[in-house]
Parts: C-alpha cells; structure tokens; sequence
C-alpha cells in the first residue's frame, strides 16, 4: 500500500515545493563547489536555479541554511553508498577488498558533491560549528559498528580514532586532487595500499 505521504500523493505545491528546494541545492553545490561558501553569494546561486533572490529567501534565509542543508542532503547520498559496500566486510580481511571500493564512492560523491567537499574544506567536520561535523560522526559510527561486526575488538576511543583518521585521510587526498587532476587516480590507489597497511596494524 503506498504511503500517504508519497509524491504521488502530495498537493502540487508541496512538489513544486520540493522542487524548488532541489534545484537551489544543486545550484549551491556547484556555486559552493567553485567559489567557497565566503565567496559564494545567494544572488548566484539563485541565478543558477533560475529563481529570484526574493524567492530562494523563501526556502533559505541565508548561506549557512544552504550549506548546513548541503550537509544534510550529502548524508542522505552517502549512507546508502557506504553501507552497502560494508555490508561486505565480515572479518578484518575483507577490509582490503572493500576499501578499493569504500575510496571508488569516495571519489564519485566528492564529484556530485563539489560544494558539501569545499565546505569541509573551509569548516573542518572536527569543529562543532561545522556542516560536516554530524556527517562526520555518523560515518564514523557507521565504519566502526562495521568493524565492531567482523570482530574488531580494539578498545572504543581507539577504534574511533582510526576510523576518523581513514576518512579524513581520503577526504583530505579527494580534496587536493580533484576530478580532472591526473595524479588522482594514481594517488587513491596508493591511499588505498597505505589504509590497508594501516588498519591491518591498528586492528590487528
């Protein structure tokens, strides 16, 4: 039975609604993404949605309801990714399998995230005031239940410790070497080699 909150069901304006609010996300994502959330300005981003300022004040009442929202929507896209991928780790020496593939949907979420990546660049998750920094925390809960399940038993501040250190590690390599940079590839794959060597020490 569908649920009574489905599009299908939802008055026209709720959609036009939702809608709207997608199409000033994304338009403050490539914004974001180019000039930084200090250069950014809601006059462009509105432009790029094809609305009035007058307009995207009406869903957002500035730059850092947009970005705390930017936040929000890369958490919606990066749970599912993440989780099904360490759905596949069972013991610790799944991890070198998986890892490949954990960086893989790094590199493509940074890739339609642009803007959500320069903020963590401007706003380290680490601080409390930081868009990133719930996103940060529920990844980190995410990676280290998966551990916990194949058997980790690494005391809990030390696992978390070395989970955080992995995911910055790849945000921070994503973040300097961007789609385009032909060292990319080159340099995940020896970020990889060096995560492994480093898990399989930390977690041993």
């Amino acid at each position: 039975m569908s649920s009574p909150t489905s599009t299908a069901r939802r008055d026209p304006q709720q959609v036009r609604s939702h809608e709207t609010v997608e199409a000033i996300l994304l338009a403050a994502d490539h914004e974001i993404g180019e000039r930084g959330l200090a250069g950014a300005s809601t006059t462009r981003i509105a432009a790029r949605a094809g609305l009035s300022v007058g307009a995207l004040y009406r869903f957002f009442r500035d730059k850092e309801a947009i970005a705390d929202a930017l936040a929000a929507r890369y958490l919606d896209a990066v749970t599912p990714a993440y989780a099904d991928a360490l759905g596949a780790v069972t013991s610790v020496a799944d991890l070198d399998g998986v890892l490949a593939e954990l960086v893989r949907r790094a590199a493509d979420l940074q890739e339609r995230h642009p803007g959500y990546y320069r903020l963590t660049e401007e706003l380290a998750p680490e601080r409390g005031d930081s868009p990133a920094h719930h996103v940060r925390e529920h990844l980190v809960d995410l990676f280290a239940a998966a551990l916990r399940g194949a058997g980790v038993r690494t005391p809990d501040d030390d696992l978390r410790r070395a989970v955080d250190l992995c995911i910055e590690t790849v945000r921070h390599t994503l973040a300097r070497h961007p789609a385009g940079d032909p060292a990319r590839q080159v340099t995940l794959a020896e970020v990889e080699v060096m995560l492994g060597a480093y898990l399989a020490a930390r977690l041993a």
